[in-house]
């Protein structure tokens, strides 16, 4: 291929939308595999791969991706039917944002979904999600963006942390069932601890099947309702996983992708480090690549979780002491021989030093070519695209929506933005 070197000015709005062909999950046929076709390749000309260490669409170009998370109703599942207050509230995603999205140039959302919504009773399938993740597809054709399908949790369940899996998967069974409002204290209980160790240890759940195997199999339920749409980016096997053991983190995520694959052939899978790089900006290099079509997830929080020295402030800003830690996810990307997503980053936007610090992972994200979700676009907040008022902040429009090449019919060598 001809080798593109691209010089791109630093502008506020992004490049025209890359168009995705029509293919529809929400009625029209689509390639679903059967014992006798066995699992459905990606032909659609937009589709999404793994190669080598990029991501391209089926005719060759070498693809970027730039956008946001983007909680959903229904797929984020922070609510109870028994009357328990809800364990947070944020703004869902319409046609105005979506459309908001095409203006401003993004092409990818990241869904963070929920096993409790999708799976409430063991193999209890909720026609409610699917149709709701139907809706976001459409909203993705309309609006020329993909979507990372990200199987998420954080303080493994809405039942006795954040969000995540249902009730019937927490394993030894909760003492306590707890309400919302919920913050970030309830990671490092040892209700929340124990399930999630469970979990990596694929002890049994409360039906007697094995916890991995009923979480792959409820995926693939989603992958047999959306093969073959050229909106689905990939899938996310899990999100901040807390285990002590890496090699049962390894075998977790080929186990999911060899689950992925059965259907949807060479869909890229999505896998993240341990949680705590997220405190000590690195995590362990592997002695050998993936095993499958993948790219390495990883979160960049330096200096919002991590601590620098000195103290990274608006008034002496110092980008470089951010660059170790995206220097060593490269270390650890190479390991894998895959791309790197960096799938969450972000700060206060209130505070003078938060629009400069996600200008200064772009940056990063530029020289390494890296694709990325920022978080968040749902929430209205601290840390929200919008404020309390749900009011687009504007530096943070400005710093975000700046042009990147979506494809490169070539190879894409770097990325170099005039003063």
């Amino acid at each position: 291929m001809r080798r593109g070197f691209l010089v791109l000015p630093a502008v506020a709005f992004g490049l025209s939308a890359l168009p995705l062909a029509s293919c529809d999950s929400h009625g029209s046929a689509l390639p679903v595999p059967d014992a006798a076709t066995g699992p459905a390749l990606r032909t659609d000309p937009n589709a999404v791969h793994v190669v080598g260490t990029t991501f391209r669409d089926s005719q060759g170009r070498q693809l970027l991706f730039r956008g946001y998370n983007a909680k959903v109703t229904t797929l984020f599942d922070v609510t109870f039917d028994d009357g328990r207050t809800a364990k947070e509230t944020f703004h869902d995603l319409g046609e105005p944002e979506t459309t908001r999205i095409e203006q401003l140039g993004w092409n990818v959302l990241r869904l963070p979904l929920s096993w409790s919504g999708l799976e409430p009773q063991p193999q209890q399938y909720a026609q409610a999600w699917m149709q709701k993740l139907d809706a976001v597809l459409a909203m993705a054709h309309e609006h020329a963006f993909y979507v990372i399908l990200d199987m998420h949790q954080d303080a493994y369940s809405k039942e006795i942390g954040e969000d995540g899996e249902p009730l019937w998967a927490i394993v030894p069974p909760p003492t306590e069932l707890l309400s919302g409002p919920s913050d970030d204290s309830r990671r490092l209980t040892s209700q929340v601890l124990e399930a999630g160790y469970s979990f990596f240890d694929d002890a049994s759940a409360t039906d007697g099947r094995d916890l991995q195997g009923a979480y792959v199999t409820a995926v693939q339920q989603i992958v047999q309702h959306v093969v073959g749409d050229p909106a689905v980016l990939g899938y996310e096997a899990f999100n901040e996983p807390v285990v002590l053991n890496y090699e049962l983190l390894d075998a977790f995520h080929q186990t999911f992708a060899d689950g992925i694959h059965a259907i949807d052939a060479d869909a890229p899978v999505l896998f993240e480090p341990v949680s705590t790089r997220n405190e000590t900006d690195d995590a362990v290099v592997p002695a050998s690549p993936f095993g499958s079509p993948g790219a390495y997830a990883v979160h960049i929080y330096t200096g919002i979780f991590s601590t620098l020295s000195p103290a990274w402030s608006a008034t002496d800003e110092n980008a470089a002491e951010l660059a170790p830690s995206m220097a060593h996810a490269d270390l650890e990307r190479a390991g894998w021989g895959t791309p790197m997503f960096v799938t969450e980053f972000g700060c206060d936007q209130t505070q003078p030093q938060g629009p400069v610090w996600m200008s200064a992972e772009l940056d990063l994200q530029d020289q390494y070519l890296v694709s990325s979700t920022a978080w968040e676009y749902s929430g209205f907040g601290a840390w929200g695209f919008r404020d309390t008022d749900g009011n687009e902040r504007p530096t943070t429009t400005h710093i975000m929506a700046r042009m990147f090449p979506r494809a490169v019919a070539g190879d894409l060598l770097r990325i170099e933005r005039p003063a």
